[in-house]
């Protein structure tokens, strides 16, 4: 019997399309709504081409729940809750009809001026692969970005090859994208986000504005609150400052980091006992712990299991190299009591001794 992946949109098809064009608001932009569907010929290379530009940037990673909006209590004041939850129950007869309030719920918080007018497609998924269940979603997709390129038609009367230029978007780069998958709906649904960083208030208005949503709980996330939590205990109290130099923290960030890698479960009294060890670090890593949920507003689990993909996604955070200067760099991932630091007043300069038996 073959086993059903945990994360797999490689068996998508779609059930129902419609497209709408969003302008900006502020911008004086219109909305411009489509009064039918659009028919795709299945596994045509138009069909192809679509899926490919709806799906190919999702990869596994953080999860989220429909959220409460402002001054509201519950997910289910959210209304695109409402509207997913109304798509599911009967996409055909009411795709159409609340796609167009999607639109329009969009163009509402379209306000930022830097934020792109564009084509947004709403989809019915059938054979989404998600935590190993096999469930339908709904697709928000929307193209902001155009780019030119030049075609060569048919000869003309006189025998040469006509050549034109056209814009359309790219099937490269999806500008945004989520995934509301039918799973999960007495916690408000869940929900996935296109793989790329959400910066700048031309993203998170997707995110939080829009969509309106929190994350949800899951290993993922527990995982990539400690990782965040190690990576500013480091930069915040285990620093210099506190008479830390570089290679100790480089080498408890490296010890952190191998930690997560190397273990399928993370309890918070083994990862004190075999990378921090000093009881006096433990007493302000125990105390900057409390400080850090309260002021992220995140509960810090302290067993749970680890997730790979999130170790994978942070490990960029987890800093081993020491700059000197603007040309010097050294690489530490470990033995950190070999390297001693010190000041020399002939040259006015900082130096570094780096013992060691062999050199390869």
């Amino acid at each position: 019997m073959t086993k059903i992946k945990s994360f797999d949109l490689s068996n998508v098809k779609i059930s129902q399309l419609v497209i709408h064009k969003v302008g900006n608001k502020t911008q004086e932009e219109p909305i411009d709504l489509a009064e039918f569907e659009i028919e795709l010929e299945n596994y045509s290379e138009l069909y192809k081409s679509v899926m490919d530009y709806f799906l190919k940037s999702f990869k596994p990673g953080p999860m989220y729940h429909f959220g409460a909006p402002e001054d509201e209590e519950s997910f289910k004041d959210n209304e695109m809750f409402d509207i997913t939850a109304t798509v599911f129950e009967a996409p055909f007869e009411t795709l159409l009809n609340r796609s167009q309030r999607i639109a329009e719920l969009l163009f509402e918080a379209s306000t930022h001026p830097r934020i792109k007018g564009g084509e947004l497609f709403v989809a019915v998924l059938k054979d989404c692969v998600i935590d190993g269940d096999v469930v339908d979603a709904i697709g928000l997709f929307k193209a902001e970005h155009k780019e030119k390129f030049i075609t060569v038609g048919d000869k003309t009367e006189i025998g040469a090859f006509h050549l034109d230029q056209s814009e359309g978007m790219s099937t490269k780069k999806l500008d945004k994208g989520c995934l509301i998958f039918n799973s999960e709906i007495d916690k408000g649904f869940k929900v996935m986000l296109k793989d790329t960083p959400f910066h700048g208030v031309e993203a998170l208005y997707w995110k939080e504005s829009f969509l309106q949503l929190k994350p949800r709980e899951d290993n993922f996330f527990h995982t990539k609150n400690i990782l965040d939590m190690c990576v500013d205990f480091v930069e915040e109290v285990f620093n210099e400052d506190h008479a830390v130099d570089k290679p100790a923290q480089v080498d408890l960030l490296n010890r952190s980091l191998k930690y997560f890698k190397e273990k399928e479960e993370f309890n918070i009294v083994d990862f004190e006992n075999n990378v921090i060890e000093e009881p006096e670090v433990i007493d302000a890593f125990q105390e900057f712990k409390e400080d850090f949920a309260e002021k992220k507003e995140v509960p810090l689990y302290e067993e749970f299991k680890v997730s790979k993909e999130a170790v994978k996604r942070s490990q960029k955070l987890f800093k081993s190299i020491i700059k000197l200067d603007k040309k010097i760099s050294l690489i530490v991932h470990g033995n950190e009591q070999n390297i001693e630091k010190g000041y020399s007043r002939d040259k006015n300069m900082n130096y570094y001794i780096v013992y060691f038996n062999e050199e390869e």
